[in-house]
């Protein structure tokens, strides 16, 4: 798979794991960050019935963010220096199908509205 993200300059080339069922999207990866000791897993799964995805992150450094393109979510990110909380605005997210190789979420996140858009393009 290739993830990307506004938070890096370059796409991430990894393996991992996608399961669909019919209620649900599941997608796992590993990947090591510039500075961190070991990996940290990631995993998205994605309520089709609810609209409503979660990514979570867990090693070194832990998250659990939420998107709702119904509602204003939170998400918590947990660091040395202690948990930092944020809002997120769901603008989209996007399914792989027929049409589209990718899961993707454009979001806007913080006091300040940071846009990006988060992508897993299935390879």
């Amino acid at each position: 798979m290739e993830i990307t993200t506004g938070a890096y300059e370059k796409p991430l080339i990894t393996k991992g794991i996608y399961d669909e069922t019919q209620t649900f999207i599941t997608i796992k990866w590993k990947q090591i960050h510039d500075g961190d000791k070991d990996y940290s897993f990631y995993e998205i799964r994605m309520d089709k019935e609810k609209g409503v995805a979660t990514v979570k992150r867990s090693g070194e450094y832990q998250s659990k963010l939420v998107f709702d393109t119904a509602r204003k979510t939170e998400g918590v990110v947990n660091t040395p220096y202690g948990n930092i909380t944020t809002d997120i605005k769901t603008e989209y997210i996007t399914l792989p199908s027929i049409l589209t190789n990718r899961f993707e979420i454009s979001y806007e996140m913080g006091k300040d509205d940071i846009k990006n858009i988060f992508s897993v393009k299935l390879i």
